[in-house]
């Protein structure tokens, strides 16, 4: 047997992932929480649509018409499945279902006094949201500032920010992960109406001559440090970054966690995989094809560790260290360039 036969397993794992991201986006699950006082039994209640194409009956909500439209409104713009969840009395009734039950990729919810509790869950879990006038500071909260928008329905119907969500949760949610939020135009709006004051961290829409599109698309993160950097303001990085993330850590967990002594040739293994993986994310845009987007063993962090159990290793080189796995764990570092979408532009024009 050759390293190859072990190695194509985890190979198939990244190429399945890499496909679904081509064909699906390998997201587009919604979340979408509400407030239900007159719910029978229980303190919760969850229901999942696949389509557009449903009726609810006047009985199951007070407002049943409205979440219908809203429900609608999420799907169309890549959506897959949007996931209803209510509450009786408080958020808290359903957090850890959500933490613990359901699998989603965004979660809203156009309740008023929800909005800080869906901030709160998305930081706590490291899983996006999208919320209404909220300065989150977190590359995993999208909120959005536009008071009210105008809808192109022949009636010049006004509608309000929460019934404005669903539409712009559509769109976010179903955007492929090589594109960008901002390539959208919203030819379901006539106008929207801009916030009094414009500010960073807000995903704005603004009225364009080609019709109402984002101005911002970003997320709520302002506060930069060495972990926070200014690319991941952009929604499109922040997604591309935690879709890596969530594939390693499938991928490993699924295909070497336990399966393989922690040895460097099985890191390799690994490590190989991820590599081509990473070429796949080139080829459809995530990542930077023109870039050398690597994965290896973390040289300097693995020395780190060995001289804190009293090794000698800075006196070790490169090799030695790469070769002397740390106990049980894999150390390693991804360098990769993420690319984000064209947003401006500058030309200079010299005349003759």
């Amino acid at each position: 047997m050759e390293l190859k036969d072990i190695m194509a397993p985890i190979t198939v794992i990244f190429k399945q992932r890499v496909a679904n991201l081509i064909a699906l986006g390998d997201k587009g699950t919604v979340l979408f929480v509400i407030k239900n006082e007159a719910l029978e039994s229980g303190d919760y209640r969850v229901t999942e649509y696949n389509s557009a194409v449903f009726e609810l009956a006047p009985e199951f909500h007070a407002n049943a018409a409205q979440i219908e439209k809203d429900i609608k409104n999420i799907f169309g713009d890549g959506v897959k499945k949007v996931i209803l969840a209510e509450y009786k009395t408080a958020f808290a009734d359903l957090a850890n279902v959500i933490k613990n039950e359901l699998k989603w990729d965004w979660m809203f919810s156009t309740e008023t006094e929800a909005q800080e509790d869906v901030v709160a869950l998305a930081k706590e879990l490291e899983k996006f949201a999208f919320v209404y006038n909220n300065k989150a500071d977190s590359m995993f909260v999208v909120s959005i500032n536009n008071p009210s928008a105008v809808l192109a329905d022949g009636e010049d119907t006004v509608i309000t920010a929460e019934q404005l969500m669903p539409y712009v949760i559509g769109v976010i949610a179903g955007c492929p992960y090589d594109k960008s939020v901002s390539y959208k135009i919203f030819n379901k709006f006539k106008s929207v109406a801009l916030p009094e004051t414009i500010e960073a961290g807000f995903l704005t829409l603004y009225n364009e001559e080609e019709g109402v599109r984002v101005a911002s698309p970003v997320n709520t993160l302002t506060s930069l440090g060495e972990n926070q950097t200014e690319d991941m303001k952009s929604i499109a990085i922040a997604e591309g970054k935690k879709r890596m993330e969530a594939d390693l850590e499938y991928a490993f967990r699924t295909g070497y966690k336990g399966k393989y002594k922690n040895k460097y040739d099985n890191q390799a293994l690994f490590y190989g995989a991820a590599e081509f993986y990473f070429s796949q994310l080139e080829e459809i845009g995530v990542l930077d094809p023109e870039y050398n987007n690597t994965i290896g063993v973390d040289i300097e962090a693995t020395r780190a560790l060995w001289v804190a159990q009293g090794k000698d290793a800075e006196t070790w080189d490169d090799v030695t260290v790469k070769k002397t796995t740390y106990k049980n764990m894999v150390i390693g570092l991804a360098d990769v360039k993420f690319l984000d979408a064209m947003e401006g532009m500058q030309i200079t024009v010299q005349m003759f």
